[in-house]
């Protein structure tokens, strides 16, 4: 048994004996009120309930998950969310191992796409000559998918993946600018900024490119990513279901969430409850929508309330659809596609067979027009498949992360050019008795792991509290 683990268990005991003495006529729903039921709020109550607190979740949704969503309804079961489970994802793995839950190899799939810019489809290899290119010299046999992350990896000064948030103000420059400083013309930016994992060049810092480069080395190092067997939300389920009777209560949107010194108090459906801790672990969107009472000894609270405001989060819309024929047999040409036009990316699913399934337009950012309808995206993944590969699409599902949405706001969170040394740090701290969580928030990964970094830290901070 580790310390840790030894001073978290013999610490359990106190903690109930410990923990503030509700005032005369408060009865307190729990120990501990989390909002939220997505990653980081799911691993943070299974952690307290392990150490013998009790533990109420509020959630919005008819489900448990939050961004964790496996679409059991289109073919091919891809993922409407979080999918990678990285090498490196240490708690991830170790918890999917307790549940019982198997973290299982990607099955073979294609390793290249085909481009299409200006109305003309070509293989990745035949884009270093082609006139439609328009990359400065160096950069010419970079696919547009490609050319921000090489670019950028020749010269990261992210010695780990701990010096993201020790930026210079100097290098916190947006990565349009960054390209700009390369070379890359206002042409050859509009391609990279179709697959951009964020919303535009212009408003995202170059640093989130140097933090997922470092990351992805090493995780690298020690292998390919897997998955979960079966899909994303099987772990979350299985969270889910690991904890007490009557901790996860659904469709309970919080209204307000009040931080009083001696308890917080959460306001859903018209009833207060009260707890000498929570931990609000919805995205920053989301908690925009709740009237938020910080701790009068928050003296980081007008930061924070800026970056609850301002941190972006990227726009993603998933169009998923089946074709009516099978265009790369017939044109020779990868069954993925980058393109310049309004699909953006197009991935393959495969059932467990190996065959085509599905496919999925991916369109990031600026793209992702909250406007568009489903049956709008239908018919322009319909043209669009038409115009390069000769062949209709019958739409299934369209999956949303964007402003539109009340419980996300978007897919995940990016910095924006100067936010990092402002914000990094202190929004990650607690407001008094109230602690934060979410991918959001993490330090050392991004993704899942990075969701569950968070909720380890507002859990153990709590323990350490509760124990005082």
């Amino acid at each position: 048994m580790s310390r840790r683990k030894f001073a978290l268990l013999s610490g359990a005991a106190l903690l109930s004996a410990c923990a503030p003495v509700p005032a005369k006529g408060r009865r307190d729903a729990a120990d501990v009120i989390i909002l939220g039921a997505g990653l980081s709020g799911l691993y943070a109550a299974r952690m307290l309930e392990a150490a013998g607190m009790k533990v109420l979740i509020l959630e919005a949704d008819t489900r448990p998950g939050g961004r964790i969503l496996t679409l059991d309804d289109v073919p091919g079961m891809p993922e409407g969310g979080g999918q990678q489970v990285g090498q490196t994802y240490a708690r991830m793995r170790k918890t999917a191992l307790d549940l019982g839950v198997p973290v299982v190899p990607y099955p073979p799939r294609p390793r290249d796409a085909a481009v299409a810019a200006a109305g003309r489809v070509m293989a990745a290899s035949d884009w270093a000559t082609a006139p439609e290119n328009p990359f400065p010299g160096p950069f010419r046999p970079l696919t547009p998918s490609a050319a921000l992350l090489v670019a950028a990896g020749r010269s990261n000064p992210f010695a780990d993946n701990y010096a993201w948030r020790e930026i210079a103000p100097a290098s916190d420059i947006p990565a349009g600018d960054f390209l700009a400083g390369l070379g890359f013309d206002e042409a050859s930016r509009a391609l990279i900024d179709s697959s951009l994992n964020g919303n535009s060049l212009a408003t995202y810092s170059i640093a989130n490119v140097w933090r997922t480069l470092t990351l992805y080395a090493e995780d690298a190092a020690l292998g390919p990513s897997d998955r979960i067997a079966g899909g994303s939300s099987r772990f979350t389920g299985a969270l889910a279901a690991s904890l007490a009777e009557g901790t996860l209560r659904l469709v309970t949107p919080a209204e307000a969430i009040a931080e009083r010194g001696t308890h917080v108090e959460v306001t859903a459906g018209g009833t207060i409850y009260t707890a000498p801790f929570a931990i609000c672990s919805l995205p920053f969107p989301a908690l925009r929508r709740l009237d938020l009472t910080l701790s009068e000894t928050d003296t980081f609270s007008a930061e924070r309330r800026a970056a609850i405001s301002a941190l972006p989060y990227t726009r993603i819309h998933q169009i998923h659809v089946e074709p009516e024929a099978r265009y790369w047999e017939a044109d020779g040409l990868p069954i993925e596609m980058w393109t310049d036009g309004p699909i953006e990316r197009v991935f393959a699913n495969f059932d467990e067979a190996g065959e085509v399934a599905s496919l999925t337009c991916w369109i990031n950012g600026q793209g992702a027009d909250p406007g568009r309808t489903d049956e709008d995206w239908f018919a322009i993944a319909d043209a669009e498949f038409a115009r390069l590969r000769g062949t209709g699409t019958r739409g299934i599902k369209v999956v949303r992360w964007d402003e539109t949405q009340p419980r996300s706001g978007g897919a995940y969170m990016h910095w924006a050019p100067g936010q990092i040394g402002a914000w990094a740090t202190g929004i990650t701290e607690p407001s008094g008795r109230l602690h934060f969580a979410g991918e959001h928030l993490s330090f050392l990964h991004t993704g899942m792991e990075g969701a569950l970094e968070t909720g380890e830290r507002a859990a153990y901070a709590i323990l350490e509290a509760a124990q005082l």
